[in-house]
Parts: C-alpha cells; structure tokens; sequence
C-alpha cells in the first residue's frame, strides 16, 4: 500500500475557513482515502509564511528530511504556487523528491512529476507565480510610497514611548514608557555607554516595550538614534526586494518629515546625543557595517568566559581611553565574567614585546621539525612500495590496502605540518621592531587570550608567549580634550 501526504501553505494567519488547517485537513484525508491502495500518513502546513524561499518553511523542511526517511510516497499539494513561487527552489525540491522515488501531484494544475513531461508544464507554472507574486510586490512598494509621500508615519509595531491614533494617524505620548526614554537619554548624556545602561535599567527596574525588566545593548543603540524622539519621523528605512526586507541604503527614496508629533526629547538634547555617539564611534565608519578598523578585531578570546574581546571607547565627564573588553562582561557585568579589560595602548607595547621574543625563538619549531621528518620517511615507504610493484614483488590486493594507508598518513601529516608552519612568511619578514606594527600581527598571530592581567600571544606555528600587564593608573590619555574639541570642530 503506498503511503501519502499532503502540504498545505496559508500566507496569512487570518485566512477563510476555507483555507484554515482543519478544513485542508479533512479534505486531504478524504481525497486520498478514495484512492485504492493509498494511505493517509498527515499534512504538514506552514502558517503565515511567504513562499518565496524554501529556509523560511520548516514544515516543508521537515517533509523533505521524512523523504529521505521514506515515510511517505506522494506528496499532495492544491497548487504550485502552494509549493513555492521561487522557480529555482520549486525545481530543486520537486527533483530532491523524484530522486527519492517519491511523485509530487498538483491538484490544480493536474502535474504529475513523474510524468517525463512534467517539468516543462512546472517550469512555466512556476515561473507564473513568481511574476504574480513580483507584480503584487511591486503593487505594494508602490501603494507604500504614495502612503508616505502623503505624510504617512510608519511606526512598524510599537515604539516605546508612543501609542499611535489610528484615526488621526499620529503619535501620542505614553507618559509611563516616556519616563524610560527619558532615563535612557539621561544615563547617556551623563557618559554611559550602551552596555552599562542596559545594566542599570535592569537594577533601577525599568521595563522594555514587551513589559519585561530585559536590555540589550542594541535596543538602547535603537532608542537613542530613533529621530521619532525628538518628533521627528524617517520614513521608508528599509524596503522589501524580492520577498526579503533589506535596510534602505540609498535604494530607494526616504522621507524626512519634521514636527510629525510631540517630542520626548528635546531637538537639541536629541542631536547633542548623536554628535557623542559619531565621537565614540570610529570616523566614517557609522553605518558601514561590521567594517573594523582596529588591528586586533576577531583575534582577542576571553580566557574566563570563551566570548570575544571587543574594542571600544569609554568617555565620561572627566576622561577617555580606548580600550579592549570581553563582549559577555560588557553585556552581563562582571558577575558573569571576571576577566580583566587591557588598554589599546598597552596591548600594543606587549605585542612588540612578545614578537620580538618571538624572532629570538626558531620560529619553526620542533614540532614541525619532527612532522616534516615523519613526512619524508613516509614518501621514502610510498617509493617502496611502488618499486616492490613494478618489479611483481608484492601482491596488488596488499599494494592497494598499504598504499592507502601510507597516502593517509601523508595526507594528515601535511595537514598538521600546515598547523605548525608559517604559511607564507618570507625570511625577510622575520626582523625585530621598535613600534606596533598592524602588518605582523595580521601574518604572525592566530589569536590572543586575555585573563586576569595577562595576555598570551598565539603565533602561527604553536608558539605561544605570555606576558602580565597592568593598564596603569586610570585617568585621562593625554590631550584627549584637544583632540577631542578638534573632532568636534571637523564635525561643525
């Protein structure tokens, strides 16, 4: 008896009876129990889920992992569009299931995918309902552009701090979650960064937009750059493309539209708090990406937690020093993590400390030594082998099981010399230095682990170098208020 199942895929949780999970249902196992021969196994259904792209359903995932269990035979669905509306990805699963020797039918479009002719019928169905579904989209983006063009304020689901009147279509102040915005702007303006504030919310009880005493420091980054804070509204900040939501960078128009409600915070207070943050803030690197200009970025591992060390400015009232830090301490305190932070000044000055000891060493050391000999007797036993053949000495049975093993052998060899070897270091590379240079740390360092006042070197053939520090006296870094009122001047 074949073995049968049926996908079912609703594009909005709010559809008709008509389309609801009972309903196709009942009328999957009603269909398929007239079929002589044919057993109901269930339906699986995705809910409220695009069918532009196969990763955003787990349901048809999930088929697609039962077939390769074979717990079924055929796959019932009401129409291809049901199945997918990107022609590529429609294919692609319709193939994964002929290869398992399980046929999709298509109700509506009456295909069968065993049927030779099949793909051509498919391959045009399909790609029908890509371009409906492109023609709807761009209908949308169109019916979008013409909402904001007329003054359409777009708060997606909630803003903290505002309700929105849907009758008059403007912001209103939610006194309670206003005094949160308030605080956070307060805390910022007073030389708080991101991460401590999420931490001082969380102890001073301060709620977030879903009722719960829980930051991050993205949600506080968010707050403090939302321009609808100072009665301001951006609209249009990111676009669909293709099914998938992108942030608008210059793609298409926004719409800038002052005075569109009341502020929580005043203009100026507002502003003031984005110049601090393009100072704290790398110069031209503010909404670039994860682009890093620091030597260091992605090398510096947390010998207490495990987590990256990542870099960053502290600013206060009194000083400034730029420094490295465990990201999980810097998000949860130092009740999760007791590692200690390490200036950028002083990690530099260990590096050409530990580099130069690093040049006095023999920088390929004796692993690789006693590696690259283990390599050279094994070609020396592959040569052997071979010879024994040529001359009929060895039987091809036992020539092919230890010509195996040896190339085997070979090959791990070669792969755990590369771990212990200098890949693509010149002679004329290994020479001391007298000041940080961001060049060797690329060529020469695997990675960095930081604990509690020390500091260990992982160079690239195993070698590594620990070395204690200490960051000093805290305090200013020398003309840090002139270069700061410089930057200040650059911006103006």
């Amino acid at each position: 008896m074949k073995k049968a199942v049926a996908y079912i895929r609703v594009s909005t949780k709010s559809d008709t009876q008509l389309h609801s999970y009972e309903y196709q249902l009942e009328y999957w196992k009603s269909q398929i129990d007239r079929i002589p021969n044919m057993e109901f196994k269930g339906i699986y259904a995705d809910w409220g889920i695009s069918g532009r792209w196969l990763s955003k359903r787990p349901q048809l995932n999930q088929l697609l992992e039962d077939a390769k269990n074979h717990k079924f035979d055929i796959v019932y669905t009401k129409s291809v569009s049901r199945l997918g509306r990107n022609t590529t990805e429609l294919l692609e699963v319709v193939r994964t299931l002929r290869d398992l020797g399980i046929k999709v039918i298509f109700e509506k479009e009456n295909i069968d995918t065993f049927d030779p002719s099949a793909e051509v019928f498919l391959t045009i169905a399909a790609a029908v309902a890509e371009n409906d579904l492109n023609i709807y989209s761009e209908n949308q983006r169109w019916a979008v552009k013409k909402r904001f063009q007329n003054g359409f304020i777009a708060i997606g689901n909630h803003v903290l701090g505002y309700t929105m009147n849907k009758e008059t279509n403007t912001l209103e102040i939610n006194e309670e979650e206003a005094k949160t915005v308030r605080r956070i702007f307060e805390l910022y303006l007073e030389g708080y960064g991101f991460s401590p504030i999420t931490v001082i919310l969380e102890k001073e009880g301060y709620k977030n937009i879903c009722g719960k005493v829980k930051w991050s420091r993205g949600t506080i980054s968010y707050i403090l750059r939302n321009e609808k804070y100072k009665g301001c509204s951006l609209s249009q900040k990111s676009i669909n493309i293709n099914g998938t939501k992108k942030m608008n960078k210059g793609l298409e128009k926004q719409y800038f539209m002052e005075n569109t409600h009341e502020a929580i915070i005043d203009p100026s207070v507002f502003d003031r708090v984005q110049q601090i943050i393009y100072e704290r803030s790398p110069k031209g690197q503010i909404g670039r990406g994860k682009i890093d200009p620091y030597s260091f970025t992605g090398k510096i591992v947390c010998g207490c937690c495990g987590n990256k060390y990542s870099h960053k400015f502290t600013t206060t009232k009194h000083w400034r020093k730029e420094l490295w830090s465990c990201s999980h301490q810097n998000n949860y305190g130092r009740s999760v993590c007791t590692s200690s932070r390490i200036k950028d000044e002083v990690l530099k000055e260990k590096f050409v400390e530990a580099y130069n000891e690093f040049i006095d060493m023999k920088p390929e050391n004796n692993i690789a030594k006693d590696i690259k000999l283990k390599i050279q007797n094994l070609l020396e036993e592959e040569q052997e082998l071979n010879q024994l053949r040529i001359n009929g000495l060895i039987d091809i049975s036992e020539y092919d099981k230890e010509i195996e093993t040896v190339r085997q052998e070979l090959k791990d060899a070669n792969l755990e010399l590369s771990k212990h070897t200098m890949r693509n270091i010149k002679k004329t590379d290994l020479n001391k230095i007298e000041e940080f240079d961001e060049a060797k740390v690329d060529k020469f360092i695997d990675h960095i682990t930081i604990d509690k006042y020390h500091v260990t070197f992982h160079f690239i053939n195993d070698i590594e170098i620990t070395k204690s520090y200490s960051n000093g006296e805290s305090g200013n870094q020398k003309g840090w208020k002139e270069k700061q009122r410089k930057r200040i001047m650059e911006v103006n």
